[in-house]
């Protein structure tokens, strides 16, 4: 199921499709389908995934490329419900090529941008939002392009939980700085951490491989930036 994208959706910057896909892949689409969230009747269908999981502890990874860390956290916690979102159409069939494989059932894939259901997603029902290496757009004038704006924080601290978090990998100073300073002057959530240790060293929830790129040229090494929501009056940073 390819979803078709209408004229007045959110702008969106990057790649949607590669390759032509193999026939493997196209009965990969096939045969993953229930694990695909549909492009129609959103509200509904929401509404029903999110009652008939209610009890359970929810994770959304945003642009989750080939699934890798999807993956290994649907292994890891079998009881919640975990939901990605990725755009690359043949990166989000590698994905649901590896759900076959371990015969997973607790995921739950929107293959777009993640920007279009948000406003579906109930209140205050996430508990932990990954983004691992966004695209860091570093050109200035290209700043509007990147993931991380004032607007996507505040949508991110509606749907998450009080004192839920955000768990966000880079390997780009630019980004970096980008990142903190944008959800700092939110004031909605605090950055965790108490010394540089805790930034540079991986998050145990975050696999080894998804959190060490190629392109580690701009500071060397990946940063795991662990954001979290304040529970109570919001407080300055």
């Amino acid at each position: 199921m390819i979803l078709n994208f209408s004229k007045d959706s959110p702008k969106f910057y990057g790649r949607r499709k590669g390759r032509k896909l193999s026939a493997t892949a196209k009965m990969a689409l096939i045969y993953g389908e229930n694990h695909l969230i549909k492009s129609k009747n959103q509200t509904h269908y929401f509404s029903e995934l999110f009652s008939s999981n209610k009890n359970q502890k929810i994770i959304l990874e945003i642009g989750f490329g080939n699934g890798e860390n999807l993956v290994e956290l649907a292994k890891k916690y079998p009881e919640r419900l975990l939901i990605g979102a990725e755009p690359f159409l043949n990166s989000a069939i590698q994905c649901i090529q590896k759900l076959k494989k371990y015969n997973i059932k607790n995921v739950k894939i929107w293959q777009d941008d993640i920007k279009k259901i948000l406003d579906f997603v109930p209140p205050n029902i996430i508990s932990e939002i990954k983004i691992l290496f966004p695209d860091p757009w570093p050109k200035t004038k290209h700043k509007s392009r990147r993931l991380i704006q004032p607007e996507f924080i505040e949508r991110l601290n509606l749907i998450l939980v009080k004192g839920g978090t955000i768990t966000i990998g880079t390997d780009h100073s630019i980004l970096k700085s980008w990142i903190l300073e944008n959800f700092q002057t939110s004031r909605k959530f605090v950055w965790v951490a108490n010394n540089a240790k805790n930034w540079r060293t991986r998050p145990s929830d975050c696999v080894e491989q998804n959190m060490k790129k190629n392109h580690m040229k701009p500071i060397g090494f990946p940063v795991g930036l662990f954001i979290k929501k304040y529970k109570s009056v919001c407080r300055t940073i």
